[in-house]
């Protein structure tokens, strides 16, 4: 374990990089194949059709965690460099109110944790650490692979807590389980799961995104693949999935054929980063939609599961965004981490990341904030909370901050490795009070 450590943490040579490019390009000349002859290929040869399907899905993991290393240089990058105050900072000496859930590696734990702190007294409440040893074994148990699953790459990512004491959090791109108060697994749910959990519209179950265990059906009653059939699920406080709907489906039922297939084809076509109930009714919006973000569509949208029925869709001026809120009186706030996806330079189109909001009445989008003082911008990941007294809650994958209206720092956050360098952060969570025992 030792050994294999050291080498998921090591600079990564030129020729695991050379062998990164010649995987990679096989694979596309493999996948075009594949997708401009699917039909035949599965009609003819349906054993070998479904081996190269597996073969290139499992190729694109990989591909997608060694991607990082031609950014970074690493092929884990749990630790970044630290050009900002480590711990909390308070630049005005400000008291502010709430606690942050962090989610965040730690090198004394050599695993990403959660942490519960208080802002006010800016002291450790409670501590979650999941076991390496037990994550390990029950990496060996699940049937979906995935290299977040890793105890090296496991995330921890959302961290949600649960009545009882508890913590619910994902490996990022995998599995999603609970622990118990002792930081102890007691229970795990062997799908792919990733990004947000949130709470479900009833007491005790949440909301998340998962990849849809189920065929894409278009007009015609063909199936749409590949596909990463990305959707939202509901699953219950004791680890039992309620229900999965597709996110494709849903725009092909809804009449957004266009959007979904009319420009260049990936198999990562949607990627659903958030879901989120609607929890009261007014006269814009009703008890039990759900609000929907699709990054690589730079789409958002709000749903009626009940009707089967897109109440609303917006595509931009936001892009490749994360995290979309209800405000009340029909408007609706968008963390826009606009930026541009690969080949394309990240900043071209703009130098910062930004808060939209979309107003129901008008059917207009506006930016509500240009995060330019922080300054903040996030290629992926991200989250904003607009809270009630109209500081902004920000967490960009390096820190949390509590920011005034005008964008400026009031308090921040960045888990300490060394004086130099800090913890990733993977979704951590902003509470404007809980029950805890202090």
């Amino acid at each position: 374990m030792k050994l294999l450590e050291t080498i998921l943490f090591r600079t990564v040579p030129v020729w695991l990089c050379t062998l990164l490019l010649i995987i990679t390009m096989l694979t596309g000349v493999a996948t075009t194949l594949l997708v401009y002859n699917a039909d035949a290929t599965k009609s003819k040869f349906p054993k070998v059709y479904s081996v190269l399907f597996s073969t290139l899905d499992n190729l694109s993991v990989v591909i997608h965690t060694f991607s990082k290393v031609l950014s970074t240089g690493q092929l884990n990058n749990q630790v970044v460099k630290a050009t900002f105050p480590v711990g909390f900072s308070t630049p005005n000496n400000e008291d502010i109110d709430g606690y942050f859930l962090v989610s965040a590696y730690d090198a004394q734990n050599k695993v990403s944790s959660i942490f519960l702190f208080d802002l006010n007294s800016k002291k450790l409440l409670r501590e979650w650490v999941p076991d390496r040893s037990k994550l390990a074994n029950l990496v060996n148990q699940l049937s979906f692979q995935s290299t977040s699953n890793e105890v090296q790459n496991f995330r921890s990512q959302h961290p949600i807590m649960t009545a009882d004491g508890g913590v619910i959090i994902g490996s990022g791109e995998g599995v999603v389980l609970k622990l118990d108060e002792g930081s102890n697994i007691e229970w795990f749910i062997d799908r792919h799961f990733h990004h947000s959990i949130e709470p479900g519209l009833m007491e005790g179950q949440f909301i998340s995104q998962i990849v849809v265990d189920k065929d894409v059906k278009l007009p015609s009653g063909k199936v749409l693949e590949p596909l990463r059939n990305d959707g939202y699920v509901i699953f219950s406080g004791d680890g039992k999935i309620i229900e999965e709907r597709s996110f494709a489906q849903i725009l092909l039922d809804n009449g957004y054929s266009g959007l979904l297939l009319g420009s260049k084809w990936e198999d990562d076509r949607i990627h659903l980063n958030d879901a989120e109930y609607i929890f009261e009714t007014d006269e814009y919006v009703k008890k039990g939609d759900i609000m929907m973000s699709s990054r690589h569509l730079s789409v958002v949208l709000l749903y009626r599961p009940s009707e089967n029925k897109v109440i609303w869709l917006k595509q931009g001026p936001f892009l490749n965004q994360h995290d979309v809120d209800y405000l009340g009186n029909g408007v609706f706030s968008i963390f826009g981490n606009d930026n541009l996806n690969s080949p394309l330079t990240p900043r071209a189109y703009a130098d910062h990341s930004s808060i939209f909001t979309y107003d129901m009445k008008t059917d207009d989008v506006q930016i509500m904030l240009t995060l330019d003082k922080v300054p903040i911008s996030i290629n992926s990941q991200g989250r904003a909370k607009l809270l009630e007294n109209s500081d902004i809650f920000i967490e960009d994958g390096t820190r949390a901050f509590i920011l005034d209206a005008g964008g400026n720092i009031k308090l921040s956050y960045a888990h300490p490795v060394t004086d130099a360098s800090a913890g990733a952060m993977h979704w951590t969570r902003y509470y404007s009070s809980i029950k805890v025992e202090k």
